[in-house]
C-alpha cells in the first residue's frame, strides 16, 4: 500500500464511526424522541462493548479488509464500475446506492429467515432505544454481513 491513508484504514474507520456516533448522540441529547427507561451508562457500556467484541472478532477472522479487496479488484479489472467509462464521482454515487441497497436487502433477510432472525434478534432486544441500538449486533451477524459483500 503506497497510499498512507490506506495504511491507516482502521484508524480512519474508527474515527468516522466515533465521530458520527458522538454527533448522533449529541443530536439525541438535544432533541430526544422519547425518555430512556434504563441507565444510559450501562446500556452504552454494554452496547459499545458488543461493538468492540464484533470489531476484534472480525479483525481476527478476516486477514484482509474490504479496502484491500477493493484495491485488488480495481487492479485486476474486476467489477462493473471498473469496466465502464464514467466520471469518478458518478461511480461513487452508484457504489453508495448499490451498497445501501445490499445492506437493506441483508437487513430484510435477517428479519425474514428464522435462522438469521435468531442472530438479528440481539439488535432488537435492547432494553431501550438510542444511538447505540443501531450498532448492537451479534458477532456472527457482523461476520455474515462482511462475508456477503
Amino acid at each position: 500500500m503506497n497510499n498512507p491513508s490506506l495504511s491507516h484504514e482502521p484508524l480512519i474507520r474508527f474515527s468516522f464511526f466515533f465521530g458520527v456516533l458522538i454527533l448522533m448522540a449529541a443530536w439525541e441529547g438535544l432533541a430526544p424522541r422519547r425518555p430512556l427507561q434504563t441507565s444510559k451508562f450501562m446500556r452504552w457500556f454494554s452496547n459499545l462493548g458488543i461493538v468492540f467484541i464484533d470489531t476484534i472478532t472480525l479483525r481476527l477472522l478476516v486477514s484482509f479488509s474490504a479496502i484491500n479487496a477493493a484495491i485488488y479488484a480495481e487492479k485486476a479489472g474486476w467489477g462493473l464500475l471498473n469496466n465502464i467509462a464514467l466520471f469518478s464521482w458518478m461511480k461513487v454515487i452508484i457504489g453508495v446506492i448499490v451498497l445501501d441497497l445490499a445492506i437493506y436487502l441483508q437487513h430484510a433477510m435477517f428479519h425474514g429467515l428464522p435462522i438469521l432472525w435468531r442472530l438479528h434478534m440481539m439488535h432488537h432486544s435492547d432494553l431501550d432505544f438510542d444511538v447505540t441500538t443501531g450498532v448492537r449486533f451479534h458477532p456472527v451477524e457482523i461476520f455474515l454481513r462482511w462475508a456477503s459483500r
